[in-house]
């Protein structure tokens, strides 16, 4: 405690009036005495009104002398900034748990037991867990074997996967790391869409290397063949006429596999690459070549509405469209009819291409797009193709903002289908000429086997 010069004015005070009492009650001794009594009285009633107010220190301190009010000052200003750094540590904890729980991988910290301390929001969802479950056992409540093994460090890497508990059809992985000799922590994460991309590439690959083996099995054979002196001229040209199919076919998968590659890495169509294309004219281009290559087996019927004009990438339409139109002409029945339609919708413009082939099952449509995918193996084959032209269509109208549409019953045929934002009619001769020979996007025949 502080003393300040009024501090003495009190106990003078009492002194002066006691010994003023004492001279006139004729004993000095007694009016001192009670001089004392009177300042120890005031003394212990600061005391007492000091210890009421130090229950709620932070409450306004009251009019006492100024030993007692420095004390309670300075036990004010520490308590307000204790409470402050109190605050400020509060918030910065809430706002690491608000962080934690943001990120989308779960996390669980464990005691040395194994027991649940603390886990976030998508730990609980992944593994199956409820609040109340925080301190019980992690191998108990998600019973897998390899995380018993996992959190007794048997696993080398310190990593391991096991199915979802909420979902067989779910991915987990999940990490063990040491923080200290009495916690640990387990990082989970969904690696289900990373599994079936690895899944896709593995496949994509072994898909590639079976489409170029048979191929370059049949040149290598014809090769060798050729390699006889006693070959004679007729069967030297027949044996070289017979290497054109495989070598055609090795190229155009390997112009596929460029252009999908192209597609899928470059970014959105730029201003300068976006024109006003015709669509109806680049459909009877479309349509007539395609009456070549279909020859006498089969009737297209063309109904393209006219002035319906849209902006796109007109290389990446013609390719979208004679894609679609092939992919018709190749699997339907001999005879058959292909209806190719262009007209006004809701959306602006819709492209059709109906067939009446064999169909296609409900739960396949949705992987038409994937690459190399058949519904009908041998019989794709035996059409030829690369099995990527349905992946390039999808590449193509992605870019143009729009997706395809397939409808489709078993032995009644298919109907596939996409919209693009229509611009207002507008006079032919403002139009450029749609591209007929189209290099930069591959738009042959041998890209269509991939429906069936």
């Amino acid at each position: 405690m502080t003393f300040s010069p009024s501090d003495l004015v009190r106990p003078a005070a009492c002194l002066v009036g006691g010994g003023v009492v004492g001279l006139l009650s004729g004993n000095l001794g007694w009016g001192v005495a009670a001089a004392l009594a009177v300042w120890i009285a005031f003394g212990a009633i600061e005391f007492v009104s000091f210890q009421r107010w130090s229950r709620a220190p932070l409450s306004r301190p009251r009019q006492w002398s100024s030993s007692w009010r420095s004390v309670a000052e300075r036990l004010t200003f520490s308590l307000t900034g204790a409470r402050g750094r109190a605050r400020r540590l509060v918030e910065e904890l809430r706002w690491l748990q608000r962080t934690l729980d943001t990120i989308p991988d779960g996390w669980i910290v464990l005691q040395r037991s194994g027991v649940i301390e603390l886990a976030n929001q998508t730990a609980s969802d992944l593994l199956g867990f409820s609040p109340r479950d925080r301190r019980r056992n992690l191998t108990s409540l998600a019973r897998d074997p390899s995380i018993g093994a996992l959190l007794e460090d048997e696993v080398e890497g310190g990593i391991v996967e096991m199915v979802a508990p909420t979902d067989e059809s779910r991915r987990l992985e999940l990490r063990h790391l040491r923080v200290d000799a009495d916690r640990s922590i387990v990082l989970i994460r969904d690696v289900t869409i990373l599994d079936r991309l690895l899944t896709m590439r593995q496949d994509f690959i072994a898909n590639v290397s079976h489409e170029l083996r048979t191929p370059l099995t049949v040149v290598i054979g014809y090769l060798e063949t050729l390699e006889d002196e006693d070959i004679d001229r007729d069967t030297m040209r027949a044996l070289l006429e017979k290497l054109n199919a495989p070598a055609q076919r090795m190229k155009a998968l390997v112009d596929d596999l460029l252009t999908l590659t192209r597609l899928e890495s470059s970014p959105s169509p730029k201003v300068d690459d976006v024109e006003l294309v015709d669509v109806p004219a680049m459909l009877t281009s479309v349509v007539n070549e395609a009456r070549q290559l279909a020859s006498d087996k089969h009737r297209i019927l063309l109904d393209a509405q006219p002035g319906v004009v849209v902006r796109g990438v007109p290389a990446e339409l013609h390719s979208a469209f004679m894609n679609l139109v092939t992919n018709a002409i190749q699997y339907s029945p001999n005879g058959g009819d292909v209806s190719v339609r262009w007209h006004r919708c809701m959306a602006g413009a819709r492209f059709e291409v109906e067939d009446h082939g064999r169909g296609i099952p409900r739960e396949l449509i949705s992987r038409l797009t994937e690459r190399f995918f058949r519904v009908d193996v041998a019989n794709s084959r035996a059409h030829g193709g690369t099995g990527l032209g349905l992946a390039i269509v999808k590449h193509i109208l992605r870019r143009h903002d729009t997706e395809l549409g397939v409808e489709s019953d078993l032995g009644r045929g298919s109907l596939f289908y996409f919209d693009l934002p229509a611009v207002n009619e507008t006079r032919a001769d403002d139009l450029p000429v749609p591209p007929v020979e189209v290099a930069s996007v591959s738009a042959t025949t041998s890209q269509t086997d991939q429906r069936h």
